[in-house]
């Protein structure tokens, strides 16, 4: 393993034991700018990955259960999807196979064990899947009635729900959006997924946004292509092959809980985030909770903030414990380039309104997160966040802690290597000649 990289998971280990803390909490939010590496110095690198990971581990240490659940579509150098991340993961992780969750048929991610969706589950919770599908799709839709009785039944369903509008409707008054000068980021980023070529899914946005102007200017003929390649999209993204790399007829989380039950650590690789299978995502989240969720067990889910879009998943990630009591939810939470999705301002509140470990965010976070509090809060957060920034660029990690019971009025922490490791690098740079 790179050095770099020993030295971020050293950092990590000592961190994620702070942000573990008392215990006490039932939600902590991890909270940063943006969603690449937390700390990329000479003598450390921490990707996300890696902190999330020493979480998980440090918590199964303390006698909890934890279940990881890995946004793969995160571009860098140990992206899941890459054999580099893949085998970093493993061999941190020391036991437990990592599985995997999404449709993919080919490639690396695919040759793992997989967890899925139950139809059973499904069936049992028709209400669910009826609202996620009126936040998935970009029309103004009501799901009235659902029908789960088989994988076909389920195909069929999507592809009429999620489809697109005929061409001869008035796609101003239909499509979420089209009739706003500005389309608000929920429309905007919902409509790209559909629109978009799946070879151009980078540029997603654009693509969506020059659809929204062509429906405005009444352009038919040129939005007619638009159209086909969203009918297109959903129909290969819920054929039932499709389906069946996802949704199971008996029990989906097998594998998991036999991960669970052996090493106390379970670890689902996603990529279904910013896709049209992305609405399945928090259907997981809450059944893999139900099931194998409860007093002791620690939830930690990855890339939270982009959920935000579809409200049935804020909804159910704030109330989770709820559905399953006893159980603790670790959200991490990037803030830098996030849509302004509208349930975003509140889930934000409240997964870190108990425990926040703050590294850095994007100034519109601030204040949701000074929200009804008092300027010396607002004055407190952000010295800590400037030393943090200075730490950092010295090649150091750190973060502020927020504690509605212990630390109020937050805690800066400094997270250095320990003193057999300061040694081991000056040992070394002194036999390479350095200082």
């Amino acid at each position: 393993m790179d050095e770099r990289l020993k030295m971020g998971l050293r950092l990590c280990w000592k961190a994620a034991g702070t942000l573990l803390g008392h215990l006490g909490w039932s939600k902590l939010g991890l909270v940063v700018f943006g969603d690449g590496p937390i700390l990329s110095s000479k003598s450390a690198l921490i990707p996300p990955e890696a902190m999330l990971l020493a979480l998980a581990l440090r918590a199964r240490g303390l006698g909890m259960n934890a279940i990881l659940m890995l946004n793969a579509r995160r571009e860098h150098e140990l992206n899941l999807a890459r054999e580099e991340g893949l085998a970093f993961l493993r061999e941190v992780a020391g036991g437990p196979e990592p599985l995997y969750f999404g449709a993919l048929t080919e490639g690396l991610l695919s040759s793992l064990d997989r967890v899925k969706l139950s139809l059973d589950w499904l069936s049992a919770n028709p209400g669910t899947l009826a609202k996620l599908v009126e936040d998935a799709t970009p029309l103004k839709r009501k799901i009235k009635e659902v029908d789960v009785s088989s994988l076909e039944a389920l195909s069929d369903f999507l592809m009429d729900k999620l489809g697109p509008p005929s061409f001869k409707e008035d796609l101003t008054t239909r499509v979420k959006g089209a009739d706003k000068y500005q389309a608000a980021a929920d429309a905007l980023s919902t409509l790209a997924a559909f629109v978009t070529p799946t070879s151009l899914i980078s540029v997603g946005l654009r693509y969506a946004a020059k659809f929204f102007s062509l429906v405005r200017q009444r352009r038919k003929e040129e939005y007619r292509v638009f159209l086909n390649v969203w009918k297109k999209n959903v129909q290969e993204a819920y054929s039932t092959e499709a389906l069946s790399a996802i949704v199971c007829e008996g029990d989906g989380l097998g594998a998991l809980r036999d991960s669970v039950e052996h090493y106390g650590l379970g670890v689902v690789v996603h990529d279904v985030i910013g896709t049209l299978h992305e609405l399945f995502l928090p259907m997981l989240i809450s059944y893999v909770a139900i099931e194998l969720g409860g007093q002791g067990s620690l939830l930690i889910v990855d890339g939270v903030s982009y959920l935000a879009k579809l409200g049935w998943a804020a909804s159910m990630l704030v109330s989770l414990q709820d559905e399953a009591p006893g159980t603790r939810l670790a959200c991490y939470l990037p803030t830098g380039n996030i849509p302004e999705y509208e349930a975003l301002p509140s889930m934000f509140y409240a997964l870190t309104s108990e425990r926040a470990g703050i590294f850095d965010m994007a100034p519109k976070f601030v204040d949701i997160l000074c929200e009804n509090r008092s300027a010396a809060f607002r004055a407190a957060l952000l010295r800590s966040l400037e030393v943090a920034a200075k730490e950092r660029l010295s090649g150091h990690l750190a973060f502020a802690i927020y504690d509605v019971r212990e630390a109020p009025f937050l805690k800066l922490v400094k997270v250095k290597p320990g003193l057999l490791a300061r040694i081991k690098g000056k040992l070394k740079r002194f036999s390479q000649g350095g200082t």
